[in-house]
């Protein structure tokens, strides 16, 4: 049970830990127009800090498959909205 309860924290924890990146992603990094950019490297920089540390803890069996799964899901969402103009 404490796994568990130890796995779904580390999920949401994961999941919050993503939040700022998903605000600053879309900031306008450029001075000189007007249109939004978003930095394709913070996106899978970001992506790829999620997905090894979940896998890490998944193999420390600290994370079911399910726990896992819905990382792993997650993380393809925030590419989804990170790299969508």
């Amino acid at each position: 049970m404490r796994r568990k309860i130890a796995g779904l924290t580390l999920s949401a924890t994961l999941l919050l830990g993503a939040a700022p990146f998903v605000g600053t992603a879309h900031a306008d990094t450029t001075t000189t127009t007007t249109t939004n950019t978003t930095d394709p490297v913070l996106c899978f920089v970001a992506a790829q800090s999620i997905i090894t540390e979940a896998l890490h803890e998944y193999r420390e069996g600290h994370l079911t498959g399910g726990e896992l799964r819905s990382i792993l899901v997650g993380t393809s969402t925030f590419l989804g909205d990170c790299l969508t103009p």
